[in-house]
């Protein structure tokens, strides 16, 4: 087992997020900082990763800033995305070891997610990056790797407002519906989702987890 670090945080804004994520990732990298699991919210932001195109996003930067959410460019894998309240996205620092590889460490993540969501017809697709119910996107898996630490990581769909997905291609897959656990008929409340994530996450990874603060 590896000891890390368990953060939750309420609310945070993508940008601050990222910046933390990459200082993490980089004290990992230099043994001077332990693995984090990092379960937050994000206030509505669609984020872009480095194989997507701005076309996916149907709505300006300024039309998104009067439904009160931003755009950004990030640098993790994969294409167009959301992230936002009733979400819950993780962020996985985690130096990878001999035997785990990215394609273990992604399906790694995706099977948390689909154990998480507590949805019995939850299936995990490890070549599109995502959990699905008969089709529909419940949630997604997009990381980057550097120096052999991972890190961005996963979304969940508890119960957000489905109608920001309506705004997107998501994933660049057009035609897929996106849904979350309440749609589902599931339990989305956080706490219970986000206790047995942690459980999965640690089992799945070989992670000691301790609560804590790394965002000061």
């Amino acid at each position: 087992m590896t000891d890390a670090v368990l953060v939750h945080t309420p609310r945070i804004g993508y940008a601050e997020a990222w910046a933390r994520q990459r200082e993490l990732a980089a004290l990992r990298a230099a043994d001077r900082g332990p693995d984090v699991v990092w379960l937050l919210e994000h206030d509505p932001v669609f984020t872009m990763g480095r194989h997507g195109s701005r076309a996916d996003l149907f709505l300006s930067d300024e039309l998104l800033a009067t439904r009160g959410a931003t755009f950004v460019q990030a640098d993790r894998g994969g294409q167009m995305t959301w992230h936002g309240p009733g979400q819950t996205t993780g962020y996985v620092i985690h130096r990878l070891e001999r035997g785990l590889g990215v394609r273990g460490f992604v399906l790694a993540l995706l099977e948390a997610m689909a154990a998480a969501s507590g949805i019995d017809g939850a299936v995990v697709d490890g070549d599109a990056m995502g959990v699905y119910v008969a089709g529909r996107k419940l949630g997604s898996v997009g990381i980057r790797v550097k120096d052999r630490v991972t890190y961005h990581g996963l979304a969940l769909n508890r119960d957000p407002d489905m109608d920001w997905f309506t705004l997107m291609t998501a994933c660049g897959a057009p035609g897929v519906e996106a849904t979350s656990i309440a749609r589902e008929g599931g339990d989305p409340d956080r706490a219970r989702v986000e206790a047995r994530l942690t459980d999965e996450l640690a089992a799945r990874l070989g992670l000691a987890l301790t609560p804590g603060d790394l965002l000061a």
